[in-house]
C-alpha cells in the first residue's frame, strides 16, 4: 500500500489535490508554517485513527473533508474523513471506496458509508493483515492496520526523540501494542496463529469440562453404595419393597440396583406403614447406628494403642541403638560376639597377648550382645503390628460405610416424614420415591468403571494430546528463534547504514531492542541505548536507519505493512536558525560538515528506495531544499513565497490568517 494523493475539500466545495509518485522518494520542502507537518496527520487520520491531531488554524477553519487515495496491490482505495465539529477531539465516521481506476472524488460525491474500524479492516485485509491474535502481556491482541501505521509514520517530535523510536510510542497502551504486534509484522508469529490460538483455547476448555465430568463421576462412584442402601431403606419405608428384601444387606451393587428397579416398577404394597411401625423401624436404625459408633470407638482405641506402642518402641529402639553404637568400639579387641573365636586377651593397641583377659571387655561385649538381642526382638513384632493396623483400618472403612448407610436411612425417614406431611396421599409419597430412584439409576452409568468413567478417561487422554500438540506448535521458543533471526537480518543493514551516516558508535553492532523499543549499539564502555548517545543529529540518524532497515525487511519478506514511510522534518537538528529554515540551506552559508550530513541522509533514502525497485515509497516533509539535481527531481512541492498547503483563496473566503 502506497500513497497516490492527499486531497483536501474546502467548506465551499473546492478541491486541493497533492499527487505523489509511487515507489520513489517524494520531498515536500518549504518554510515554516506552510502545512508540511499536517500531511502526516492527514494520512494518519485517514488510516483509521480516531483522535484528530490536525492543527487548529487555517486548515481547521477552511477544510471540511480530508481524503487520501491509496494504491493497493490489486486496486485503489479512496478514504475520506469529515472534519470534526468545533470542540470535538475524535471522530469515527468515514468514507471508503474501492476501484481499480479510482481518482480523487468530487465534493458532491462524498458521503459517510463506513467507520474507522471498517477502514482498518478493509485496508488491512487488502495488504494481507489477517485476523491474527498475538499473545501479549495484557492478553491476546488482534493486529490491524492501525498497528502497522505505527511503523510508517514519524512526525517532527518523534524523528529526533532520544527515548521514543516509533510513532505514538509515548502514549498509554501503544508500547504494549508495539511489543505485541512487531513479532507478527516481522514474521516471527505464524499467520494462522489466531486460528491455532482459538483452537488451543477451545481444546483447553473442552479438557477442563471433561475433567470436571470425570471428577463428578468419580465422586458419584465413591458414594454409590451408600446411596443405594439409603434408597433401598427409603423404598421399604414407602412400601415399595417387602420388609424382608429391604432389611437384608445387599453387598452386591448389581443386586441393589436390580432391587431398586423392581421397587420403581412394582405395584405399590397395599398396606401403608403405620406410625408405630415407622417408629419401630427408626428405633432399630438408631440402635444399629449406636452399635456401629461403639464399634468404631473400640477400633479407634485399639488403633491408638498400637500407635502408642509403636511410638514408645521407636523411642526405645532409638535409645538402645545409640547405646549399641557406643559399645561397637569394644570389637576393636578382635573378639567375635558369639564367643567362638580367638581369645579376647589381646591388647587393642599393640596386638600383644595379655597375661589375663580384661573383665571390662567381657562385660561390654555381653551388654552389646544383649542390646542387639533386644533390638531384634522389637523388630520381629513390627510386621504383626503393621498387619493389625491395616486390618483395623479396613474394618473401620467397612463400619463407616455401614454407618453412613444407616444415617442416610434415618435422614431419609426424617425427610420422608417431612415430605409426607406435604403430600396428599400414599400414592404421591411412592411416586416421589420412584422419581428419586429413577433419577439416580439414570446417573449410575457414569459411576460404572466400565461405563462412563472409562469413556471419560479415554476422552481426557485424547484431549490432553490435542492440547499438547497445539502448545508445541505455538512454542514461544520457536517464536523467539524466528524473531532473533529477523532482528539479526535487520541489524546488518542498520550497522552498515549507521557507519555510512557517520553516526557515533555506528561502526559497532547496531540493533533493535524490541523489549525497550529503542536502538542499541556497542561502545567501548558497554551497550549504549539511543538515549545515551549524544546530539539530535545522532538521534535522527538512528531513527532513519532503524525504519529504513525495517521497511526493507518488510518488502523483501513480503510482510503485511504499508510500503510507505513518512518523515516530518528529519533535518531539523541542522537548521538552527529561522534564516536557514526559510532558505533550506541553498543560499545560507553553513558548515560543510552539516551540509554533507544532510546530503548523506537524503542519499541514503534515495538509494534504499531505488534498491527496492518501486516496492517502497518515502515522503519527506522538510526545510531542506538542496541544489543537487537528483534532489530537485524528487521535490514534489516547494512551499515558499506564499505557496502553502492551504490556498490563500480558501483563507480569504473562510477567514483566518495564512500562518
Amino acid at each position: 500500500m502506497q500513497l497516490r494523493s492527499i486531497i483536501l475539500y474546502s467548506k465551499s466545495g473546492e478541491k486541493r489535490v497533492l499527487d505523489f509518485r509511487l515507489g520513489e522518494l517524494n520531498i515536500v520542502t518549504g518554510t515554516s508554517q506552510t502545512g508540511k507537518s499536517a500531511l502526516l496527520d492527514i494520512v494518519d487520520f485517514c488510516m483509521g485513527r480516531d483522535e484528530v491531531t490536525l492543527p487548529i488554524g487555517p486548515i481547521s477553519r477552511t477544510v471540511s473533508w480530508y481524503a487520501v487515495l491509496f494504491q493497493l496491490p490489486d486496486t485503489r482505495a479512496f478514504v475520506a474523513r469529515k472534519a470534526p465539529a468545533p470542540g470535538r477531539k475524535s471522530v469515527t465516521n468515514a468514507m471508503l471506496e474501492l476501484g481499480a481506476d479510482l481518482e480523487p472524488l468530487d465534493f458532491e460525491q462524498l458521503r459517510v458509508n463506513a467507520d474507522s474500524t471498517m477502514v482498518r479492516q478493509q485496508l488491512g485485509g487488502r495488504i494481507g493483515i489477517g485476523d491474527t491474535a498475538v499473545d501479549g502481556a495484557g492478553g491476546p491482541l488482534t493486529a490491524h492496520l492501525g498497528h502497522a501505521a505505527l511503523l510508517c509514520l514519524q512526525n517532527q517530535d518523534e524523528v529526533s526523540h532520544r527515548r521514543w523510536l516509533f510513532h505514538r510510542q509515548a502514549e498509554d497502551g501503544i508500547r504494549t501494542a508495539l511489543r505485541t504486534t512487531l513479532p507478527y509484522f516481522l514474521g516471527a508469529v505464524a499467520e494462522d496463529q489466531a486460528a491455532m490460538q482459538q483452537q488451543l483455547t477451545n481444546a483447553r476448555r473442552a479438557l477442563r469440562r471433561l475433567q470436571g465430568e470425570l471428577k463428578a463421576a468419580e465422586a458419584l462412584n465413591r458414594d454409590v453404595d451408600v446411596t443405594l442402601q439409603t434408597l433401598l431403606r427409603e423404598a421399604e419405608t414407602r412400601g415399595l419393597l417387602p420388609e424382608a428384601a429391604a432389611a437384608q444387606v445387599v453387598s452386591n451393587r448389581a443386586g441393589a440396583i436390580e432391587a431398586l428397579r423392581r421397587a420403581a416398577t412394582a405395584a405399590s404394597l397395599p398396606a401403608p406403614m403405620r406410625d408405630e411401625e415407622q417408629r419401630r423401624r427408626e428405633l432399630e436404625l438408631q440402635q444399629l447406628r449406636d452399635r456401629l459408633r461403639r464399634n468404631l470407638r473400640d477400633i479407634s482405641d485399639q488403633r491408638q494403642l498400637l500407635v502408642d506402642q509403636e511410638r514408645h518402641e521407636n523411642g526405645y529402639t532409638s535409645a538402645v541403638g545409640r547405646g549399641a553404637s557406643r559399645l561397637d568400639a569394644v570389637q576393636l579387641v578382635g573378639a567375635p560376639l558369639d564367643g567362638d573365636g580367638d581369645d579376647v586377651g589381646v591388647c587393642p593397641a599393640c596386638g600383644s597377648e595379655l597375661t589375663e583377659p580384661d573383665p571390662q571387655v567381657d562385660a561390654m561385649l555381653a551388654t552389646l550382645a544383649e542390646l542387639r538381642g533386644q533390638l531384634d526382638a522389637v523388630r520381629t513384632t513390627r510386621p504383626g503390628r503393621e498387619r493389625a493396623l491395616r486390618e483395623l483400618q479396613q474394618e473401620t472403612d467397612q463400619l463407616r460405610q455401614q454407618l453412613r448407610g444407616v444415617e442416610g436411612a434415618l435422614s431419609a425417614l426424617s425427610e420422608a416424614e417431612t415430605a409426607r406431611r406435604g403430600l396428599q396421599s400414599r400414592a404421591e409419597e411412592q411416586a416421589y420415591t420412584r422419581g428419586r430412584i429413577d433419577t439416580y439409576i439414570a446417573q449410575l452409568g457414569q459411576a460404572e468403571p466400565g461405563g462412563d468413567l472409562a469413556r471419560l478417561r479415554s476422552q481426557i487422554t485424547l484431549a490432553e494430546q490435542v492440547v499438547a500438540g497445539l502448545e508445541a506448535e505455538l512454542d514461544p521458543q520457536e517464536v523467539e528463534d524466528r524473531l532473533s533471526h529477523s532482528l539479526n537480518y535487520i541489524s546488518s543493514d542498520m550497522t552498515q547504514w549507521a557507519d555510512r551516516l557517520k553516526l557515533e558508535h555506528g561502526t559497532r553492532h547496531v540493533r533493535l531492542d524490541l523489549k525497550r523499543l529503542t536502538v542499541v549499539t556497542d561502545s567501548d564502555d558497554g551497550v549504549a541505548e539511543l538515549m545515551r548517545i549524544g546530539s539530535g543529529k545522532n538521534w535522527v540518524g538512528y531513527h532513519l536507519v532503524a525504519h529504513l532497515a525495517l521497511h526493507q525487511y518488510f518488502v523483501m519478506h513480503d510482510r503485511p505493512v504499508p510500503r510507505l514511510l513518512m518523515l516530518d522534518q528529519p533535518t531539523q537538528p541542522y537548521y538552527p536558525s529561522d534564516v536557514a529554515k526559510q532558505s533550506g540551506m541553498r543560499n545560507v552559508p553553513v558548515q560543510d560538515a552539516d551540509r554533507e550530513a544532510v546530503l548523506r541522509l537524503f542519499e541514503l533514502m534515495r538509494d534504499v528506495v531505488n534498491e527496492l525497485g518501486g516496492g517502497f515509497q518515502i515522503i519527506v516533509s522538510d526545510h531542506a531544499n538542496l541544489p543537487e539535481s537528483w534532489f530537485q527531481d524528487r521535490v514534489r512541492y516547494n512551499w515558499r513565497d506564499g505557496d502553502a498547503l492551504i490556498p490563500q483563496e480558501w483563507i480569504d473566503q473562510h477567514g483566518g490568517n495564512a500562518g
